[in-house]
């Protein structure tokens, strides 16, 4: 912690998935700081009333952990088509996060989920919601501060979950939806359709109302994402799938 906050414009390395990419297109830093032997960030905790995941803790870990299955069978279906096998023992959920690409896999997973982050540095600790981490694409508010651990309350839900992309492994996501619905109404988020990780908040807003309908979806869609066109996809296909997406959640959650 001392040392990220003498050098700020150090880079925090543990799996190296990210971080391998960004120094093709960044040349320039300041140099690394390996944490990848920080074993005390490696963990995942049954509490009374949370999930807590250590920062570190690799995809893979995540994937094969029984109280992950029983408990958050929503981000468990996330981590089974994260990347490869080989990419998810070395990815770690914290890295994931802090990359703050709007394609990563889990952070509209952990957002449904309702899920904080606990924060370090020579000041202490605080735990904020991981949406307010987010402030732009590949930008979050992280000062001097490294993420220690994630918090995911158990609460009861149903879900879905679906990415679509070039192949069902190995690929960054065109576009993905995840959903929960609680007893106090719907979260949803998605990946590939914002700047950055956010929750859908006019949609959700439409689907706790109980009036709801394909034009009341659409009109809420088209408040709550703003897709880029890219040469992966353009922004009508991934406007056109998320609503796909989100009739087919619908059907599900309303069986």
């Amino acid at each position: 912690m001392q040392l990220l906050s003498e050098h700020p414009d150090l880079l925090l390395m543990c799996g190296n998935t990210d971080v391998a990419v960004r120094l093709k297109k960044q040349k320039e830093i300041g140099g690394i700081i390996d944490i990848s032997h920080l074993d005390e960030f490696c963990y995942i905790k049954r509490e009374p009333e949370t999930i807590r995941i250590g920062a570190l803790t690799t995809i893979s870990d995540i994937l094969d952990d029984e109280k992950v299955q029983r408990y958050l069978p929503l981000l468990a279906a996330a981590c089974g088509v994260f990347a490869s096998r080989q990419i998810r023992n070395l990815a770690t959920l914290g890295g994931n996060i802090a990359n703050a690409s709007p394609a990563a896999d889990l952070s509209a997973v952990l957002l449904v989920l309702h899920a904080t982050v606990t924060l370090g540095s020579v000041e202490g600790e605080k735990c904020v919601a991981l949406e307010d981490l987010f402030c732009g694409y590949k930008c979050t508010k992280l000062d001097h501060e490294m993420i220690l651990s994630i918090n995911i309350p158990l609460q009861e839900h149903k879900w879905y979950y679906r990415k679509t992309g070039a192949r069902e492994r190995l690929n960054i996501s065109k576009v993905s939806l995840a959903v929960a619905k609680y007893s106090g109404g719907y979260a949803v988020s998605g990946t590939s359709l914002n700047p950055y990780a956010v929750r859908f908040r006019h949609l959700e807003e439409v689907l706790n109302s109980g009036s709801v309908s394909d034009e009341k979806i659409e009109k809420a869609l088209a408040e709550d994402i703003s897709p880029s066109g890219s040469f992966r996809s353009t922004r009508e296909y991934r406007m056109r799938v998320a609503f796909n997406m989100l009739k087919e959640a619908m059907a599900k959650l309303e069986a």
